[in-house]
């Protein structure tokens, strides 16, 4: 009888100290009450991204031997093609690039460098001139994916579908002449927020009003 009330008082110690080892600390909690599942995410102007090694190399390299250093540049796609001219056979490469200021991101692809024969060709698109913007986010976690969702259901009348959804939230800025034809730069501070793992559906939210700039759920028609 006593080995049996020992026995019992040892799992009841275990289960016990089982429940207080599991239990979320109230920081967690009260981060889950006030803005769900979201997470803000930094990805540094140095990183590869979905760049294979073999190619990332090879963007340094054309860069480096061009003489084309700029530390506010990250390499985010390249396309290689073999034309045949009336001269013989040539090869071109683009590399698309996201530029940054201040240690964050202008968001989407604002750069295109295009080589020829390893040579240095030409670049569409324009230059930053950075900005006095400070890098201090106003919207909280919990705003942002409150809009995010909302803007799910008015698009595409899915906030059902994605209410309990993780999501992913960057800071950065945003150039508001961007694709107007308006050459000149205009940068406001800016959120980009996807579904945890995947790149759609998407949007921009300016971060002083909350105001949405860009929505995009991926279907092309």
């Amino acid at each position: 009888m006593k080995n049996n009330i020992s026995t019992l008082l040892f799992l009841l110690l275990i289960l016990g100290s089982c429940s207080k080892e599991n239990e979320p600390n109230d920081n967690s909690k009260q981060v889950a009450a006030n803005n769900g599942c979201i997470e803000k995410i930094t990805i540094p102007v140095s990183s590869q991204g979905t760049l294979t090694n073999a190619d990332y190399n090879l963007i340094l390299s054309l860069f480096n031997s061009n003489g084309i250093n700029n530390p506010n540049f990250r390499y985010t796609r390249t396309y290689h093609d073999s034309v045949q001219t009336y001269n013989g056979i040539h090869d071109f490469r683009n590399v698309f690039i996201i530029q940054y200021a201040n240690g964050l991101p202008i968001f989407r692809e604002s750069l295109n460098y295009s080589f020829k024969n390893g040579i240095f060709n030409s670049y569409s698109g324009s230059l930053t001139n950075g900005t006095n913007l400070n890098t201090i986010p106003i919207l909280t976690l919990g705003q942002l994916r409150k809009l995010f969702i909302d803007d799910i259901e008015s698009f595409d009348h899915k906030s059902n579908q994605y209410k309990d959804s993780c999501f992913k939230a960057e800071f950065g800025y945003f150039n508001l002449n961007a694709g107007t034809g308006n050459t000149s730069e205009n940068l406001v501070k800016a959120w980009h927020l996807t579904p945890n793992f995947y790149s759609y559906p998407e949007a921009y939210y300016r971060d002083d009003t909350g105001e949405r700039i860009y929505y995009f759920n991926g279907i092309i028609y």
